[in-house]
């Protein structure tokens, strides 16, 4: 007897085992998941994106970005849509079949899939380090040994009209193996500059070495070839190690490639008690669009204390500044006074102002002036007088000009008459 319920309870013990794992049986569909996986994998890669979407719970929300991310080209760099072609070539997946998983019942799936393609910052940066172009690049990318990456993601699945549909709502999948369209956009490639540069200067400098001074200048001087190429650049400056400033993108062309340093360009430029900048090793580094280095190279800032200037012993002579000849200016828009100090008069400070007489009349009176070095300089015109008598095209009326130097306790050290003439 006790034998027999024993078999009886066997039984339905595998009864209900039976029945359980029959439940769990039917509630998987690891095939129907690894399919879709496969067909939107598949549809990826071959960048088909009526096939994407269809594939997709709320695909025809994504329709219109994917289709402005993939196929809009206006406004994008030369050789845009050949780049992204030739990365998009490089697409490959694999399903990772083991970390399937689906339950009919929750309506949900997901697997794990590694995408690989071509490293193409990695191969940007190698070919503009080389001077390549667009077509150097598409080489690179489609290359046989070309260097790869890989994105790893998790493909979530859900269960819709007996149907399994890719669930990413915000399309991260997409952002992430198709980043190259947007990538791509700020790939530029520009000519080889460093081959134009001959040599650089710090311009106005003695050797390197600047005393005393409110602005410094690196310039590039190119080579013959070089000054019919267009340059631009962008350039940082350090002052004893440390980074002061960055330019933005800079466009010259010419002998002089140049890159300025001081309060004219950097609200930020630190400044001593005379308004000229603090002394250190100033180091300029100038950069082509590519990242290039194309000139590194330091001065030194330094201050000192210079005297006053003997106003009665250290002029050696005036002039008027590029004048025709005997001190006449035809259409000019400026005028330009400039006392010439002696050897030792280069060495201190000038402190002055000046006024402008036009046939005998007082026109103009100058700020409080300091100035050093070989000219010291008194202009006249529009840009520094808003009245300046100034003709329909922007020239100086006819007449003479008097300019006269003062020293700011009002005593004069130099003045000179010239022409100013219309054609």
């Amino acid at each position: 007897m006790k034998a027999s319920k024993k078999l009886i309870a066997s039984a339905v013990c595998v009864s209900m085992l039976a029945s359980l794992g029959g439940c769990a049986m039917f509630d998987k569909d690891d095939e129907g998941v690894l399919k879709a996986a496969e067909d939107y994998a598949t549809a990826v890669q071959k960048v088909k994106l009526g096939d994407i979407t269809d594939l997709m719970t709320n695909g025809e929300d994504l329709e219109e970005a994917l289709d402005y991310l993939v196929n809009d080209t206006e406004g994008m760099p030369d050789g845009y849509a050949d780049i992204c072609s030739a990365i998009a070539g490089t697409i490959s997946y694999e399903i990772d079949e083991e970390s399937v998983e689906s339950s009919k019942k929750n309506a949900e799936g997901s697997v794990d899939v590694t995408w690989t393609l071509v490293d193409y910052d990695a191969i940007f940066d190698e070919v503009s380090e080389d001077g390549g172009d667009v077509d150097a690049f598409i080489d690179a990318l489609t290359a046989d040994d070309a260097q790869t990456q890989t994105i790893s993601s998790t493909i979530n699945f859900v269960l819709e009209d007996e149907a399994w549909l890719v669930d990413d709502e915000d399309g991260d999948i997409l952002d992430e193996v198709y980043s190259f369209y947007a990538d791509a956009a700020g790939y530029s490639f520009v000519p080889p500059l460093i081959d134009y540069v001959d040599s650089v200067v710090w311009y106005y400098s003695d050797n390197g070495v600047y005393e005393n001074y409110s602005q410094i200048e690196l310039d590039i001087i190119t080579t013959t070839e070089g000054e019919e190429v267009p340059f631009e650049f962008t350039y940082e400056y350090y002052r004893d190690g440390e980074l002061i400033f960055t330019s933005e993108v800079c466009e010259d062309q010419g002998y002089y490639i140049e890159a300025y340093y001081g309060p004219w360009y950097d609200d930020a430029a630190q400044l001593d008690a005379n308004d000229n900048l603090v002394p250190g090793d100033y180091r300029c580094v100038i950069y082509d669009l590519a990242g290039n280095v194309l000139a590194d190279s330091t001065c030194t800032v330094v201050t000192l204390e210079y005297g006053e200037a003997d106003y009665d012993t250290m002029i050696d002579h005036i002039e008027w500044y590029w004048t025709d000849h005997d001190d006449v200016y035809v259409d000019e828009t400026d005028i330009e006074l400039d006392v010439i100090p002696t050897t030792e008069g280069q060495e201190c400070i000038w402190n002055f102002y000046y006024e402008i007489y036009l046939d005998g009349d007082l026109l103009w009176v100058s700020d409080d002036m300091q100035d050093q070095g070989y000219w010291i300089e008194a202009y006249y015109g529009e840009w520094y007088d808003d009245n300046a008598p100034v003709n329909d095209d922007g020239y100086l009326v006819p007449g003479e000009y008097t300019c006269i130097f003062y020293t700011l306790d009002g005593e004069e050290f130099a003045q000179s008459t010239c022409e100013v003439e219309l054609s």
